[in-house]
């Protein structure tokens, strides 16, 4: 039997040491269990999607618009990955493998997966922590899902790179505020 502690279903935020967000029923109520990279675990006494939206929202941004830069970055497809948040570059992406308002939606951190292989009822994910994980979906689409967050990945850190290196984009000679205001 799961156990949980009421504060966590509060304080749990997304961070980069979170590998699953994985539903889980318990009398009929969706909660989450949430899976470090380490492999420790625990119930938290919410679904895994407002988990995900509290974390954007915490980070500074919404799921709205999370969902946004991926669409901006991968186009409009369905259940596109999303980036979190960021630290210093390094970006914090989930991937989700059904719809991610679903209650049965099951979300991967990018950098947790170490394989898949098909199985019986869809797929067996293995975490870099070795840790197994049956989804209900084809290695197609978790190949796709892959892909995506690759792609985001890659969009991510040309923006930051961008950042880093040119800063504002100058086509004429720089502006100064005495030339912007006569």
């Amino acid at each position: 039997m799961y156990m949980f502690n009421k504060k966590d279903e509060n304080s749990f935020l997304i961070s980069f040491d979170t590998a699953v967000l994985q539903p889980v029923v318990i009398n009929n109520k969706v909660f989450t269990k949430a899976i470090s990279y380490s492999g420790e675990s625990k119930v938290i006494g919410k679904r895994p999607y407002d988990i995900v939206r509290h974390s954007c929202s915490y980070y500074g941004s919404s799921f709205q618009q999370s969902t946004k830069l991926s669409k901006e970055a991968i186009g409009n497809y369905l259940k596109l990955p999303i980036l979190i948040a960021h630290d210093f570059g390094s970006p914090c992406i989930l991937i989700p493998i059904l719809s991610p308002r679903s209650d049965l939606n099951i979300w991967f951190s990018l950098g947790a997966i170490e394989s898949f292989y098909p199985s019986e009822d869809g797929c067996t994910i293995v975490l870099s922590n070795g840790q197994m994980i049956q989804v209900p979906s084809s290695p197609h689409t978790i190949s796709r899902q892959l892909g995506f967050a690759n792609l985001l990945n890659m969009h991510f850190l040309k923006r930051m790179s961008h950042l880093v290196n040119n800063g504002l984009i100058t086509s004429q000679k720089p502006l100064f505020q005495k030339d912007l205001f006569g």
